[in-house]
Order: C-alpha cells, then sequence, then structure tokens
C-alpha cells in the first residue's frame, strides 16, 4: 500500500485517538485498557481495507501494523491539542477539584503545614504544572498511542481480513 494511503487513513484513525485521548468525556474509553486507541487503529484498518480493489490482494499485515502505530502518533498529537484547547477554555478541572478538596478537607491534622504549603504554592502557580501538564500528557500518550493503536491495528487486521480461497483448489479423485 503506498505511504500516502497510509498516512491519510491513520490521520482519520488518528482523530478518534486524539478525540478519545483529549477530550475529557471521552477519555474515560480509556480507561477501559486504552479502548478509544485501540479503535483508532481498528478504524484506520477498516477503512484501508474499505478502499483497496477486491482483484487486489488487498493489506498485508505490515500495512495494518503501519496504520495502527501512525494512527497512535497522530492521535497523540491531536489529543494533547484538544488538551491544551479543553485547559485553555475550561480551564484545569483537576486542579480545581483538587483545590476545593484541599479547602474542604481538614488535612491539618493529617499532613504536616510544610506540605500544605507546598500543596496551595503548587496550586496558586498553575502556569507551572498546566506546562507540566502538557508535556507529560503528550511524552505519556507519544509511548501509549502507537503501542495501542498497534494492537487495534492487528485486531482490525485479525477480524476483518477476508478468507481466501487457493488460486489452484485440489479437487477429490474420481472414483
Amino acid at each position: 500500500m503506498p505511504a500516502n494511503r497510509i498516512m491519510t487513513y491513520s490521520l482519520f484513525g488518528g482523530i478518534i485517538t486524539g478525540a478519545t485521548i483529549g477530550l475529557p468525556v471521552l477519555s474515560f474509553l480509556n480507561c477501559f485498557c486504552c479502548a478509544g486507541v485501540i479503535l483508532g487503529g481498528f478504524l484506520a484498518v477498516f477503512l484501508a481495507m474499505k478502499d483497496v480493489d477486491p482483484a487486489s490482494p488487498g493489506i498485508t499485515k505490515s500495512d495494518a501494523l503501519q496504520l495502527g502505530i501512525f494512527s497512535g502518533l497522530f492521535g497523540a498529537a491531536i489529543g494533547t491539542v484538544f488538551h491544551v484547547m479543553i485547559l485553555f477554555l475550561a480551564g484545569d478541572f483537576f486542579l480545581d477539584m483538587v483545590s476545593s478538596f484541599l479547602s474542604e478537607a481538614e488535612l491539618d491534622d493529617v499532613l504536616p503545614p510544610e506540605v500544605m504549603d507546598q500543596l496551595w504554592g503548587m496550586l496558586n502557580n498553575r502556569e507551572s504544572i498546566s506546562v507540566f501538564d502538557v508535556f507529560f500528557h503528550l511524552f505519556l500518550w507519544l509511548f501509549l498511542g502507537p503501542l495501542f493503536g498497534l494492537l487495534g491495528g492487528l485486531l482490525g487486521y485479525s477480524l476483518l481480513q477476508k478468507p481466501r480461497l487457493p488460486m489452484n483448489p485440489i479437487l477429490p479423485p474420481n472414483p
């Protein structure tokens, strides 16, 4: 399969992967063994198999592997862009949750005052946390995206591959 077609189908799979990585509600799909990332690799292979001419031999296992890996890489980049957009539009929901928990919980008896001061200092300096969060998000998904996208590509190849008949079938001998 030509490289430009692999990249095109991987980009479509990467959009699905990126949406399940970067958008808050859809990211819960990845709690189930990175199901959203696997779905992106599977979708890339599905689209590639639908576009192949029936007379041609179809896609190979190595094509399916490439489709899965590249959809995971595209998904990591697209998901990080979605993640940054959500951070700018809605703020960091997790940090707001932690700060409300710290203000309502009585942790002064449990945690030393130095630790509480550090936590409040980190929560008040949100820029450094957000930059770290974005880079952590990107590097985490640059590792996990291709790994589970590869799994989705292999799954798509094995489930969607049509059985092939032998070219010269062996006929039984005449009695």
